[in-house]
């Protein structure tokens, strides 16, 4: 046990406490300080981190060590199996004190350092003894599914247009979309259900092919497995290949889910960029879902909120103020997937297509894909749909080519029976995938994929789908670049995307944005931005051009200028300034020309804990007069109550808290603030990583006060984690306290609430005492040791911040203290 002491050896030290004699009485035992760093045996509650990563307050034990004066730190096994250590390794390390206690001082270089100054529990333990290196990589075993309840994310968007263009004045539309998530948690199982709905009417009551239209995308229950890091699903759903075609499907998925990797070995989210004339809703979706929608001020944009699980082709929907539309579409896939050397990761599903309208059939078909990491940093990977009348199999391999990227090559085969002509055909479709980031030359280049296709190649959406459908016409050709770059200080992103079909018009969307900071004279910080797209397809072509100015103006409000031209729209030019109260609200108001007639619009946007809103206007003189209002929040109802929040979306994680009734609490990193009952929600938690929830103690009132203002906690996607923040609130006061018949109260003295038995205050030299948390009509009294010895009269009512020490009576007669 030599190996677990403390210090054992260290030189001893002789006290006189004579010196130490208070008022006679010289019972006093330092025997716990002739001993350097030695901790007396006892229980002790710790700030704990291991590796600089704090793992929270907890009650550590310190016990006698096998030589005299020694003692160590007694490491559950339970706190050491959140380490995230090898398991070979943690099953073999040493355990003490009947099995109670494991010592990873063992492990070559680690080391355990208690800081009694600051309470802390430092824990140094090198890399290598990780299961993955990765100091960000929080295990599985520290993961929390949250506690149980139902919620509800919703978004509402209402739109009103009126032209006033000769031959059209007067013609109004009206529009209503709402899309959101409605779910429940029950353990680790998960409940949602995706909904969307649209409304219009006047001249272009025609979204979505109708007027009216409400349906539930997604009706599903799915869970965590961390112990074989996978995620099950079951119901309506949406299945995610790497390999095949996404497509709609009523079964049961299960798939490896990266996101329990560390963060260096999961993927990317997509990003959708564009350009928008007016005030526009954008709107994202495939298969019909939508995945996301907002409004966006007129220029251009630059969507990152998708979730990086999306992949497939995604079909984007630029609605204007004016009712024009433009549409194109952008590739979100994984770039060439590796595997570590015996990984293994996979997708399997069981289950039948649905369909969305149309005719078409529903076999009960067989999915499954796997890619196996092999040596040399190569991966072997596969895939299989199987169906009555249908096979598709794809095999492939990727390599990681070091410094030259990563790529992968392979190769789909189909055999379809067809069921609207009794057909049976066969073809091939190859594919290549490339990425490199060139850290040198601060670039980034993903070559997501050239895959050519032969006319008789047949996917399962084309299979069991509606032949004449505009969405499953047989592709030929597509392939998706980015590149991102720095040249000389301007900020580079290109992108390329190619659709090309047997038999219709290929799809092409080429865009450049440049971006760059600069100073001019006293001007500083001056944003310059330069974007284009061009967009071909059979459903329109144009081209765009949008370049733009920004100045800060300082006190949080900026000066812009931009100038829009568009092949249907004309050239657009707008001048203004934005700005933001730094409380939640901000706000803009443009003035301009819109091909050639006067123009304005204004914007303004309130984020509060519990929703957002934003009110939007716009009008071109002799064309059109338009407004919307966006409404967007959530709601959590668990057993702490119902508490609204303004920021989840798509049911996905987020965090209860709770400050034990102590309303108005701001929390770092978001707008959100306790309610009046003391709970708020932050929404969008990222599951699977750590998070720590922070009280944003420089906006604290100054009658509250936190304990514990930093808690760290890993979520489990979809649940709704929960924490407790020590909170009070009450009056910090000095007071002199002397008793009754004018001797002062003892030093050292405890002063306690008598109704909860906190302590507020501790008796310092000639009665002066510091007491803080003192709640409106408490009771005070005062204890020596077991003893009470007496209770305090009246405390002053206001807050004392300075001054010297109010004089204070304690007497067993005086009932009641803290004011009226």
């Amino acid at each position: 046990m030599s190996a677990l002491a403390v210090c054992g050896h260290a030189q001893a030290t002789e006290f006189n406490s004579s010196f130490l004699s208070i008022d006679g009485e010289s019972a006093l035992n330092l025997a716990q300080f002739s001993h350097a760093d030695y901790t007396m045996p006892g229980t002790y509650l710790l700030d704990v981190s291991v590796n600089d990563q704090y793992f929270g307050r907890l009650s550590i034990d310190f016990v006698a060590g096998d030589e005299p004066d020694t003692s160590y730190a007694c490491l559950p096994e339970a706190l050491v199996s959140q380490f995230g250590l090898k398991p070979k390794l943690f099953e073999t390390l040493p355990r003490t004190r009947d099995n109670t206690c494991v010592n990873i001082e063992s492990i070559e270089g680690a080391k355990i350092t208690y800081v009694k100054s600051s309470a802390r529990l430092k824990i140094s333990i090198p890399q290598v003894a990780f299961e993955y290196d990765d100091p960000n990589y929080i295990p599985r075993e520290r993961w929390s599914d949250g506690i149980d309840g139902a919620m509800l994310d919703y978004r509402v968007i209402a739109n009103t247009n009126r032209q006033l263009g000769t031959g059209y004045a007067g013609a109004q539309t009206n529009s209503l979309q709402t899309y959101g998530t409605v779910g429940a948690n029950w353990g680790a199982w998960r409940f949602r259900g995706d909904y969307q709905a649209q409304t219009s009417s006047g001249g272009n009551a025609t979204y979505g092919g109708a007027d009216r239209n409400f349906q539930f995308n997604r009706l599903y229950a799915f869970r965590a497995l961390p112990s074989i890091r996978s995620t099950v699903a079951l119901g309506d759903n949406y299945l995610n290949s790497d390999i095949f075609d996404t497509f709609a499907l009523t079964g049961v998925t299960m798939q490896s889910d990266d996101r329990m990797l560390p963060p260096s070995m999961r993927g990317y989210a997509p990003l959708i960029t564009g350009v928008a004339r007016t005030s526009a809703t954008v709107t994202v979706s495939q298969q019909g879902r939508v995945l996301y929608a907002t409004k966006v001020s007129p220029g251009a944009f630059a969507l990152q909120d998708i979730s990086a699980n999306v992949q497939g082709t995604l079909d984007v929907t630029v609605q204007e103020e004016d009712g024009s539309e433009q549409k194109f579409t952008v590739t979100s896939a994984a770039v060439p997937f590796l595997a570590r050397r015996g990984e293994i990761r996979y997708k399997a599903a069981v289950g039948r297509p649905r369909l969305f309208g149309g005719a078409g059939i529903t076999p009960l078909f067989g999915f499954a894909e796997a890619a196996y990491g092999l040596p040399m940093d190569v991966t072997a990977y596969g895939g299989t749909i199987a169906a009555s009348g249908y096979m598709s199999l794809a095999g492939g391999i990727g390599k990681d080519l070091g410094e030259l990227g990563a790529v992968s090559v392979d190769v789909t085969t189909s055999r379809a029976s067809l069921w609207w002509n009794g057909k049976t055909q066969s073809g091939q479709s190859y594919r290549f995938n490339y990425s490199k980031h060139f850290d040198t030359l601060d670039t980034d280049l993903r070559f997501f994929g050239y895959r050519f296709s032969d006319r008789t190649y047949t996917t399962f959406s084309q299979f069991s789908g509606d032949p004449t459908s505009y969405g499953l016409a047989g592709g030929k050709q597509r392939y998706s670049m980015t590149l991102a770059k720095r040249f000389w200080g301007v900020s580079t992103y290109l992108s390329y995307d190619h659709s090309s079909y047997w038999d219709r018009e290929a799809d092409d969307r080429f865009g450049l944005t440049l971006a760059r900071t600069v100073s001019v004279g006293t001007l500083k910080n001056v944003s310059l931005n330069f974007s284009a797209f061009r967009n071909q397809s059979v459903t329109g072509s144009g081209n765009q051009v949008f370049v733009s100015a920004t100045i800060p103006l300082g006190k949080r409000q900026t000066a812009a200028a931009n100038v829009t031209s568009s092949s249907t729209g004309g050239v657009n030019v707008n001048a203004g300034f934005m700005g933001d109260n730094g409380d939640g609200l901000s706000y803009s108001v443009y003035g301009g020309t819109s091909d050639g007639r006067p123009s304005a619009n204004a914007n303004a946007r309130l984020r509060t804990s519990s929703y957002q809103v934003s009110l939007q206007a716009a009008t071109v003189v002799n064309t059109f007069a338009a407004a919307s209002l966006e409404v967007d929040g959530s709601v959590v109802a668990t057993r702490h109550g119902i508490t609204p929040h303004a920021n989840g979306a798509n049911g996905d994680t987020r965090l209860l808290v709770s400050t034990d009734g102590v309303p108005n609490v701001a929390l770092s990193g978001s707008q959100a603030r306790t309610n009046s009952a003391g709970y708020a929600v932050i929404g969008s938690v990222s599951p699977f990583d750590a998070f720590d929830a922070r009280v944003n103690v420089n906006k604290l009132a100054l009658d509250t006060q936190v304990t514990n203002p930093v808690q760290r906690l890993v979520l489990t996607d979809g649940s709704i984690g929960y924490v407790h923040f020590e909170a009070a609130r009450g009056r910090n006061l000095l007071v002199a306290l002397t008793q009754s018949g004018g001797r002062v109260v003892p030093f050292g003295a405890s002063v306690q609430d008598a109704k909860t038995g906190k302590e507020v205050g501790i008796v310092g030299e000639r009665g002066v005492t510091y007491l803080t948390q003192v709640q409106k009509n408490s009771e005070l009294t005062v204890h020596v040791g077991d003893t009470l010895l007496c209770r305090l009269g009246a405390l002053p009512d206001d807050l004392q911040l300075e001054g010297a020490a109010t004089p204070i009576t304690c007497n067993p007669e005086a009932p009641i203290a803290g004011g009226s």
